[in-house]
Parts: C-alpha cells; structure tokens; sequence
C-alpha cells in the first residue's frame, strides 16, 4: 500500500523567503517561467487578460482590463501569486468557471 501524497503549504526553508509562495496551487516547487508563460496565456485566451507580454529575465508585463495601468512582474513566484489572486477573483465572480 502507497503512503497519500501530502503536500507542504509552503517551500522548504532553503528557499528565500521572498520568493516563498503563501499558497502553492501546483506543489511546494517555486514556479517555473513556463508555468507562469501557460497561466497568462490561457487568462489572456480566455478574456480574463487584456495584455500579458513576457520580458526579458522572466519578467512580465500584464494588464487586467483595457484602461487599468500595466503590472510588471519580476519573479515567476511573484508572478503565480498574482494569477492565483486573479483565479480566486473570477471563481468569485463566476463560481461555475473550471480550472
């Protein structure tokens, strides 16, 4: 019999504290720029995004709606925490939206 995965609720303490998530959505690893890539690309698909751009050393350039002022993400945990807050708003709004 397997032992059930359990997941941490935040990185291991060898990870700096800025760039520990509060709440992973995909594990305890630090997201990958690929990761943070695919996310702003379905929001954007899917309306959710009026611009995201990535920049140069995994950094972001993203706009929620056509006249709010653009957010520059530096780091892919950075990144995901802002997406996961952007998930959480439009489940609010939309609870029958699947992720």
């Amino acid at each position: 019999m397997t032992e059930p995965i359990t997941r941490s609720r935040s990185p291991p303490p060898h990870v700096p504290l800025e760039t520990k998530r509060r709440t992973p959505p995909c594990g305890t690893h630090p997201a990958t720029p690929a990761e943070v890539d695919c996310w702003l690309t379905v929001l954007h698909q899917r309306g959710h995004l009026h611009h995201a751009q990535p920049g140069p050393d995994t950094t972001w350039t993203v706009q929620r709606e056509r006249h709010d002022r653009l957010w520059s993400l530096h780091h892919s945990v950075i990144a995901m925490e802002r997406i996961e807050e952007l998930v959480r708003e439009i489940r609010q709004q939309n609870p029958e939206t699947s992720w």
